[in-house]
C-alpha cells in the first residue's frame, strides 16, 4: 500500500497533472501526498528501514543540501521568498527523495517507477502537447499549464524520454512498448518544436552519448531504428521547426546573450558577483533577481529589470552560498559516477536482473547527461528533476550494495524481488 502511495505521489509531482486539472492546484496534491507518504511508512512500523535509507552517504549529502538551504532564509535578501522557496517548495522534492530510496529497494519496484515515469512523459508530450495545440499559432511550442515556458518544457523531456527506452529495449509487455514508443516520438517532436536552444545543446548530448556509446545497452539495430523514427519526425514537423533560431548557434557572438545588458553573460557575471559577496549562506532561495536589482540600485546603474539567473549551477552558488554550491557539485558528480558504474557493470554481465539494472543504469545516465547540459542555461537548480536524478542514483547504488544496505534483511518476504547480492555474481534471479 505505502508503495502504491508512492507511485501516485510521484507521477502527481513529475508528471503534474494539476497543471492540466488546474481545479486540483489549491489541494497542493503534491506537498499532501509526500507528506501522507511518509506518514505511512513511519506508522508502519517501518522506521528503522527508514532510518536505513537515511543514513546513506548519498541521503546525507542531499540532506545536508537541504539544511543549508534552511540555514540561509534568515540571512536572505527577502526571507519571506526564501521561506515559501524552501519549506512550501523544495521541502516535496526533499520528501519525494526521501521516499525513493526507501521505497526502491529491488529491480521490480524500479522497473514500476520508470514506468511511471514514462507515463508521466506521455502525459507532458502527449496530452499536455493536445490541450496546447489551439494556442500554438505558429510560435515557440510548450506543454499545457503555466509552470513551464518553451525553454523548461525542452528541458524537462530531454530529462525523461530517455528513460522510456527501458521499456523498447526490454520485453515488458506490448501496452508497455506501445506507451514507451509514443512518449518518446512525441518528446521529440515537442523538443525540436519549442525552439529551446539550450534544450537543443541537450538534446544533442543526448543522442551522442545514446548512439556513439555502449552506456545506454541498447543494441546497433534498436540504434538504427531510434536514427529512422528520429529522421521521420524531422521530416514530418520540419514546417513547424524554426531552423533560423537553432542556427544562431552558429554565431554566438551576434546574439543579444552575449551583447546586450540583460544576456545571458552580463547575468551571469552579476550571480559571480552575489555569489562572492555572500559566500556562506547566499542570498537566499528565489531571492537572485531582487537581490541583483538591489545591487544594480545601489550601484546607480540605471539598468534595473529583474532577470532570472538562467543557469541552475550559478542559481545554486548564489543563492545557497558556495558551500552548498559545493555539496551541490559533489552529488552530481557521484550521480554521474554511480551511473556509470551500473552501466558498466550492466555489460559486463550475462542477461538477467544485473543486466537490466545496468542498462538502466545507462539509460539513467543518458537522461542526466541531456539535464545537466540543457539545465546550465535555466534556473532548474531546484527542479524535481535533478532530486529526480539524486535519488535514482541513490536507489542504485542500494540496489547493488544488496542486504549491507540494511532493507531487505529486515523486509524478509514482503518482497521477494530484491537482488540480493548480485554485485558479485551478476547471476541474480531473473524477475522481468
Amino acid at each position: 500500500m505505502s508503495f502504491r502511495l508512492f507511485l501516485l505521489c510521484s507521477f502527481v509531482l513529475l508528471g503534474r497533472p494539476q497543471d492540466i486539472l488546474t481545479f486540483l492546484q489549491p489541494m497542493r496534491p503534491a506537498l499532501v501526498l509526500a507528506v501522507l507518504a511518509v506518514a505511512a511508512n513511519v506508522l508502519g512500523a517501518r522506521r528503522q528501514e527508514l532510518s536505513a535509507a537515511l543514513s546513506t552517504s548519498e541521503s546525507k549529502r542531499y540532506l545536508l543540501f537541504y539544511l543549508i538551504m534552511i540555514v540561509g532564509i534568515p540571512f536572505a535578501y527577502y526571507r519571506r521568498a526564501a521561506f515559501e522557496g524552501v519549506i512550501g517548495g523544495y521541502l516535496a522534492d526533499m520528501l519525494f527523495c526521501v521516499l525513493l530510496v526507501f521505497q526502491v529497494t529491488s529491480l521490480q519496484r524500479l522497473k514500476s517507477l520508470v514506468w511511471v515515469i514514462c507515463l508521466c512523459t506521455l502525459m507532458y508530450s502527449v496530452f499536455g502537447g493536445v490541450f496546447q495545440l489551439e494556442d500554438f499559432g505558429g510560435g515557440r511550442f510548450q506543454v499545457a499549464g503555466t509552470m513551464f515556458d518553451p525553454n523548461d518544457t525542452a528541458y524537462l523531456l530531454v530529462s525523461l524520454f530517455p528513460l522510456c527506452l527501458y521499456f523498447v529495449r526490454f520485453d515488458e509487455g506490448l501496452l508497455k512498448r506501445l506507451v514507451a514508443v509514443a512518449a518518446i516520438f512525441s518528446s521529440i517532436a515537442i523538443i525540436l518544436q519549442t525552439g529551446s536552444r539550450g534544450g537543443i545543446l541537450g538534446f544533442g548530448a543526448v543522442l551522442l552519448v545514446l548512439l556513439l556509446t555502449k552506456t545506454s545497452g541498447i543494441t546497433r539495430r534498436h540504434k538504427m531504428l531510434f536514427v529512422v523514427v528520429l529522421a521521420s519526425i524531422f521530416l514530418l514537423i520540419r514546417d513547424r521547426i524554426d531552423v533560423e533560431r537553432y542556427l544562431t548557434l552558429s554565431d554566438i557572438s551576434s546574439d543579444y546573450n552575449v551583447s546586450e545588458e540583460g544576456g545571458r553573460l552580463k547575468v551571469w557575471q552579476g550571480a559571480i558577483d552575489l555569489s562572492l559577496a555572500n559566500p556562506i549562506t547566499g542570498v537566499g532561495v528565489n531571492c537572485y533577481s531582487y537581490a541583483r536589482f538591489l545591487a544594480r540600485e545601489l550601484a546607480g546603474d540605471s539598468y534595473r529589470q529583474w532577470h532570472d539567473v538562467h543557469n541552475s549551477f550559478l542559481q545554486v552558488a548564489t543563492e545557497v552560498g558556495l558551500i552548498g554550491f559545493g555539496i551541490f557539485v559533489l552529488i552530481n558528480l557521484k550521480s554521474v559516477l554511480t551511473f556509470s558504474r551500473m552501466s558498466r557493470m550492466g555489460l559486463q554481465t550475462q542477461p538477467g536482473e544485473a543486466r537490466e539494472i545496468g542498462a538502466l543504469g545507462g539509460l539513467m545516465l543518458v537522461g542526466f547527461t541531456g539535464l545537466l547540459v540543457s539545465g546550465f542555461f535555466l534556473s532548474q537548480g531546484y527542479s524535481i528533476f535533478f532530486t529526480l536524478y539524486f535519488a535514482l542514483a541513490a536507489a542504485m547504488g542500494r540496489l547493488q550494495a544488496g542486504p549491507s544496505a540494511g532493507i531487505e534483511a529486515t523486509r524478509g518476504a514482503a518482497d521477494t524481488s530484491a537482488v540480493p547480492g548480485w554485485r558479485n555474481s551478476g547471476k541474480a534471479r531473473h524477475t522481468g
